[in-house]
């Protein structure tokens, strides 16, 4: 199999009141050889490529050292899939991953802490939290746009560099008490 080229990649953060994050990313390839047009086909091919691209998500995501209010969380590959945008040689693949920390009144904050390196390909990322919460203040790589007070997209071109570290604080919503 011909190396796949990396075109672009899209990273979806949402981020529940109970301080679940349900992460999307979608990696965007250019297949010379669809090599994952013909690997659909086959259902036990496919699944122990989903199984092994999970894996080495995984592997990614544990040398990461991710932090929610002062507590070390584990993200986890829930999910792999493989698709295409209208031909063969146009490939994607989805990671759904799962994290969680214990929200706090006022002001929370999400860290994570990671290898520098080089931008191979264009990255947008979304941060989503819920309605009625503020992003007070963000620390990262690119360019970093609060689109509105729960929104937050960053943006990084091919060959920028990214440093090692992300921080996000912010405040949720009130909860009621329960009556």
């Amino acid at each position: 199999m011909e190396q796949l080229q990396p075109l672009s990649a899209m990273g979806f953060f949402h981020v529940t009141s109970k301080l679940e994050v349900y992460q999307s990313l979608i990696f965007e390839y250019f297949d010379p050889e669809s090599y994952y047009s013909v690997l659909v086909e086959d259902e036990e091919e496919l699944e122990k490529e989903l199984k092994r691209l999970a894996a080495v998500m995984q592997d990614f995501l544990d040398e990461e050292e991710v932090i929610i209010n002062g507590e070390r969380v584990k993200p986890r590959v829930r999910a792999v899939d493989v698709g295409f945008k209208g031909s063969p040689d146009e490939v994607f693949i989805t990671y759904f991953i799962f994290f969680k920390g214990k929200p706090l009144q006022g002001l929370n904050y999400y860290e994570n802490l990671y290898e520098n390196e080089t931008a191979e390909y264009p990255i947008t990322a979304y941060w989503v939290f819920p309605p009625g919460s503020k992003i007070v203040n963000v620390q990262m790589s690119g360019d970093v746009i609060i689109i509105s007070p729960n929104v937050l997209s960053v943006r990084l071109e091919e060959g920028e560099k990214i440093y090692g570290y992300e921080k996000i604080e912010f405040e949720l919503p009130m909860r009621r008490a329960k009556q």
